[in-house]
């Protein structure tokens, strides 16, 4: 049954006038001060602190000695967020009513809050004082000793504890940190000793002894300690653990690798932790692990935790340096369907599908990418390269400016979206728009030398600007000498020029360069040939070039016919 707000609130205020009677016994007119303080109670039970404020302060005028008033203004400034002014008056509430308790502990807590751990301890130890068989006070004032690093009276309040409750873990776990502190290495082994002579089989305890021996650099006694954890249960993915920790600072790394295998399949250890190592040996550039072991243990982790994106990325990762995209691709799709906020697993998932021509799932990607991080302009890029690649070249071209629209600051990769959308355009015979795009890219990365082969090619293909696609590709030639493609390219430069002689020369190179592997080369080292008259020669390239399967669309004309086509 629910109690009437105005029983609770009648209750409240007879409390507070018995208190009121005891703490003041000078004259004011208490039939007004009663009737704010129901008020001002009744508007903070509701909620309305401000207004019990007004109320409360109008009770300090008429009896500005209230501890009780006091202390109500102290909660109604805590919970208004001005802890310094809500300090202040519960300091006048303790001064007024210094055998209230709960004021005290009121105070208290207030200067936790602040992290006055100097006041803190100070007013927790006056309640020790005053109620010593209240042990929660004790717990109090240890924890405000060592926030305040008073770690020595610390330990005195840890011993008293015990004294009253008696041997507990978790108390000799806390002087044992501080021990470790304060360099009592003799005290600190006493604590957990003291736990293990009263649990014997406690295997976390004889476990954090035998680290602690390890930190000490007493390994033996470690190994000792961690033989008799394996005589009490071997199956134990926490025992096998602190093996695994054993072994490795040994450098033992092939005991290590064997315990951490262990661990990666136990139930005991927890994911977390399982993950924070794997993690660590994968990424730290010294470990001693290779990527076959750590992908073992990764697939270990992964058959009982199945959706941990870390690891799953991690995996990903792996895969990808064995050349295994397909699995690589596998796993960081599921990492990222778990966690999102990877921006460098979507680039990485994203160009592995693109670089494969795999057009349609760098579609899908690159469109999650964009869901989970609309303002990166990177998957815009792969997007609209897709759309293109895949017949949807309006869509590409509308991508490729909205992604645009997004690089801040990066001439590079803003030069390499008007590269794309120059290409769209070449590509739908739209030469003009795709040029203009084309003299942006570079005047953005003038160094972009895949940029300045292909836009010299074009300008060859179509006889336009034959100077400026000579001037291009004599920068690409100066920097890539032996590349098959480039040599290509400034021949047939030459070629458009008429300048057959030198042309001639430009694609022999190409021609010993690609090892007369590329069927457009050949072609174009027998149209140079034709115009060199040398027509046996022309007829014989022209052949081989059909062999290779790549070549153009005119090809078997120029064989038929013995001659050029243009």
């Amino acid at each position: 049954m629910k109690i009437p707000k105005a029983i609770i609130l009648l209750l409240i205020i007879c409390g507070f006038m018995n208190k009121l009677t005891a703490q003041n016994k000078e004259s004011f007119d208490d039939r007004l001060f009663s009737k704010y303080l129901i008020e001002a109670t009744g508007e903070k039970i509701s909620g309305n602190l401000y207004l019990a404020d007004s109320l409360y302060k109008k009770c300090l005028k008429i009896n500005p000695n209230s501890g009780v008033v006091n202390y109500e203004l102290s909660g109604i400034y805590k919970n208004l967020e001005q802890p310094t002014v809500a300090v202040e008056y519960a300091i006048k509430a303790v001064e007024i009513s210094n055998e209230n308790e709960w004021y005290l502990v009121h105070l208290a807590l207030l200067y936790k809050d602040l992290e006055n751990h100097k006041k803190s301890s100070e007013t927790f130890l006056k309640l020790t004082e005053k109620s010593p068989e209240k042990v929660s006070y004790f717990f109090s004032l240890a924890e405000e000793l060592i926030e305040n690093n008073k770690y020595k009276k610390a330990i005195n309040i840890l011993n008293i504890i015990e004294g009253k409750i008696g041997l507990n873990e978790d108390l000799s776990l806390e002087k044992h940190k501080i021990y470790i502190y304060l360099k009592k290495y003799k005290n600190a082994i006493k604590e957990l000793e003291k736990i293990i002579e009263n649990e014997p089989d406690n295997l976390r305890t004889i476990g954090l002894l035998a680290e602690f021996y390890e930190n000490i650099n007493k390994p033996e006694k470690a190994k000792n300690l961690l033989d008799h954890m394996m005589e009490i249960d071997s199956s134990n993915g926490l025992v096998r653990l602190s093996l695994f920790q054993h072994y490795f600072k040994e450098k033992n790394i092939l005991k290590s690798y064997q315990e951490l295998q262990f661990v990666m399949k136990s139930k005991e250890v927890n994911e977390n932790l399982k993950e924070q190592i794997i993690l660590q040996i994968s990424y730290d550039k010294y470990s001693p692990f290779n990527s076959l072991q750590i992908t073992k243990l990764a697939e270990s982790f992964l058959l009982s935790h199945k959706n941990n994106s870390p690891v799953l990325l991690l995996m990903g990762n792996l895969k990808m340096m064995t050349n295994e995209i397909d699995t690589a691709c596998h796993y960081l799709r599921k990492s990222l369907e778990i966690n999102s906020s990877s921006i460098e697993a979507w680039i990485q998932l994203i160009s592995a599908s693109l670089s494969r021509s795999k057009f349609k799932e760098t579609i899908k990607d690159a469109n999650n990418a964009i869901e989970s991080h609309p303002n990166q302009p990177f998957p815009y890029l792969a997007l609209g390269i897709a759309f293109y690649n895949n017949n949807q070249a309006e869509k590409g071209i509308k991508v490729l400016k909205q992604g645009k629209d997004l690089v801040i600051e990066d001439e590079i990769l803003e030069s390499d979206f008007l590269y794309e959308l120059g290409n769209i355009h070449y590509n739908q015979n739209d030469i003009d728009e795709s040029f203009n795009y084309f003299e942006k890219a570079i005047g953005l990365n003038p160094n972009n030398y895949i940029l300045l082969n292909n836009y010299s090619y074009y300008l060859s293909l179509t006889k336009t600007k034959l100077n400026r696609a000579e001037e291009l590709i004599l920068k690409v030639l100066s920097k890539f000498p032996n590349i098959a493609t480039y040599n290509d390219t400034y021949g047939w430069v030459l070629f458009q020029q008429k300048k057959y002689a030198l042309a001639e020369r430009a694609i022999f190179k190409a021609v010993m360069y690609s090892n007369e592997e590329s069927g457009e080369i050949l072609e174009h080292y027998g149209d140079v040939l034709y115009h060199l008259d040398n027509k046996d020669g022309a007829l014989l390239f022209w052949n081989k070039s059909k062999k290779t399967g790549d070549y153009s669309m005119k090809l078997i004309q120029k064989i038929s016919e013995n001659k050029f086509i243009e």
